[in-house]
């Protein structure tokens, strides 16, 4: 790391810098170095995110968009987002996401948020009702700034029109992966008694997901569009108390229907006894802290009545099957199962014995859930 723009970057003399630890893993998309560097003031830990480069996965997204957006979102957006809720609650809350001191299209370096406590909490055990009651107001006072910065500037959301789904959804790549997560499911409810499971295993045969998913995801004017994170989960959020969060990695943010964003983060985070008795509380926590931060804000779009939220959230249930079916599972498995990206992009997986208990639990309870949304019926 050059000593000279790690001066110019903090705005303090540099004494020394050194990397603590080589690499970390930054999941699929990306590597994690931490680097400590002493200045005349003091010790900063800062985090560096460089894109991977090598797999199969690295060269499927070479091309994509999500870098660069990652990119704005910490240059730009971020904190345009965070000033407007900065002036309209002073005081009242935390920053939404690390520091970043510097950015482009390669890497960004950040501040490494567990100097200061924060943490990154365990993924197969999920979140408590307090931890996913502060995840659901801090995405809904996101979403209410992004609504704020959309009025102030109509440009701003430019970048944000395309999501993962739109640039990938016809790739070859992408597709195989998915039938091989979707066929691995089909096996695992193969399993389970004939009479209850096999109507599902017809209708997932029989779904085209990946178009159906890009057509619910894209922008439409007929929706309560916000800027979502995209890829709210266990992992992108860190803890420092269960009241007080930061989200990290914005490489999926996009422009579109509030609900795609409560069903990825529902379907894939919380314990299973917080989303079977508490799944209508949170929604409606979330309700109540978007439109009391819009009001904060003095945003001049229509408050959305609850009744109108559960439509689209219902309307919107594709989405929590696609979730459960796909990355829930990965999410909520065993690292030592062997489950690797770049070779479910070929069609291979490590087969139903990769499922936790708490994932085969969520499957159980979700399908019926999502078939009286109307999931499983969605043209």
């Amino acid at each position: 790391m050059d000593v000279k723009k790690l001066q110019h970057w903090l705005g303090t003399p540099v004494v020394e810098c050194k990397i603590k630890d080589s690499s970390e893993d930054g999941g699929y998309l990306s590597d994690l170095h931490r680097i400590l560097v002493k200045t005349k003031t003091g010790d900063v830990s800062l985090i560096v995110k460089t894109r991977k480069v090598e797999g199969k996965v690295a060269d499927t997204l070479k091309e994509s968009t999500m870098f660069r957006k990652e990119q704005q979102m910490y240059a730009t957006t971020l904190p345009k987002v965070e000033d407007l809720l900065r002036k309209a609650l002073p005081g009242k809350l935390e920053p939404l996401a690390p520091k970043c001191v510097y950015s482009c299209k390669c890497f960004l370096v950040m501040e490494d948020l567990s100097a200061s406590g924060y943490k990154m909490l365990d993924r197969q055990k999920g979140l408590t009702l307090e931890q996913t009651m502060t995840a659901m107001r801090t995405i809904a006072r996101f979403h209410a700034a992004s609504i704020a910065l959309h009025e102030m500037d109509p440009d701003s959301m430019n970048e944000y029109q395309h999501n993962f789904h739109s640039e990938f959804s016809n790739t070859g790549t992408w597709n195989t992966c998915f039938q091989a997560m979707r066929d691995m499911l089909i096996e695992q409810l193969k399993m389970w008694p004939r009479e209850q499971w096999s109507p599902y295993i017809e209708k997932l045969q029989n779904i085209n997901f990946l178009q159906r998913v890009k057509r619910i995801t894209q922008t439409q004017d007929s929706d309560f569009n916000v800027l979502i994170h995209g890829d709210i989960w266990v992992n992108n959020l860190l803890f420092r108390e269960d009241t007080v969060m930061r989200i990290i990695d914005f490489q999926f943010v996009h422009f579109t229907s509030f609900a795609i964003e409560l069903h990825w983060f529902l379907n894939t985070s919380p314990k299973m006894e917080v989303r079977m008795n508490h799944l209508d509380s949170l929604i409606q926590e979330y309700h109540r802290t978007l439109c009391n931060t819009m009001q904060s804000l003095g945003c001049q779009r229509k408050l959305i009545s609850l009744e109108e939220l559960y439509e689209e959230y219902h309307r919107k249930s594709l989405y929590g099957l696609f979730a459960l079916s796909s990355a829930a599972a990965v999410m909520t498995s065993d690292p030592n199962r062997g489950f690797d990206l770049d070779e479910a992009m070929k069609g291979n997986t490590p087969g139903p014995g990769m499922y936790s208990d708490y994932y085969k639990q969520s499957v159980r309870w979700t399908f019926p859930v999502l078939e009286k949304m109307g999931a499983f019926d969605i043209k």
